[in-house]
């Protein structure tokens, strides 16, 4: 299995964002699997950039028995790239102190380990949305000039879609953990009470209409 996704997905161009390192508050654990998510669906339109599915990743993290693991040390990204024949991976981390928020990533080559690009983003936990809109911004930018072509800009983020994004986005966190763990019932009443969040919330629209196909 392993090898038959990276011999789809081997080429140069191809990028993969892994799931986030949770360094504090354990209550926002599951962020790690919606922001990586978000930010790979952000990433999709960068250039020429060929962005692996979360899920592709996922049957890899399952067969390495990593499940929803983030990944710290450099010997399993760089071995989770190979095998996802991707030219570059974004690896990121978060934390929360006294309401503020702070996301940090980076782009990496895997076949050097030479980090290529690195961006990081503070503001209120409340304002988790716009963060990860401007750090999706700043990659796709990148990703243009290293794998040239045309970069369609991410849509605005509206003033008010601050609102509950966290609920948000940790719902479909949780959403898409039962997702992967083919257990239906929970995931959509997951992905339904992130629209009630936020009802703008497309991720969550997406994974609630794939579930109904």
């Amino acid at each position: 299995m392993i090898f038959l996704i990276s011999a789809a997905l081997a080429g140069p161009g191809t990028v993969g964002v892994l799931y986030f390192q949770n360094q504090g508050n354990p209550e926002l654990e599951p962020l790690k699997v919606g922001l990586a998510q978000m930010l790979t669906t952000d990433l999709v339109g960068a250039g020429s950039a060929r962005i692996v599915e979360r899920t592709q990743l996922q049957s890899i993290m399952d067969e390495l028995k990593l499940g929803h693991s983030a990944v710290a040390d450099k010997s399993t990204a760089a071995k989770l790239g190979e095998l996802l024949g991707a030219e570059y991976l974004v690896l990121g981390s978060y934390f929360s102190l006294a309401g503020t928020l702070r996301v940090d990533a980076r782009l990496v080559r895997v076949e050097t380990g030479e980090i290529i690009y690195a961006s990081g983003e503070s503001g209120t936990v409340a304002d988790f949305l716009n963060l990860e809109k401007k750090m999706a911004g700043g990659f796709r930018s990148k990703l243009g000039e290293l794998l040239p072509g045309i970069v369609a800009p991410l849509a605005a983020v509206a003033a008010d879609a601050a609102a509950h994004p966290v609920d948000a986005v940790m719902a479909l966190s949780e959403g898409l953990i039962a997702l992967d763990a083919h257990e239906l019932p929970r995931a959509r009443e997951s992905f339904q009470k992130a629209l009630v969040a936020d009802p703008r919330l497309d991720e969550a629209k997406s994974q609630l209409a794939a579930i109904a196909l």
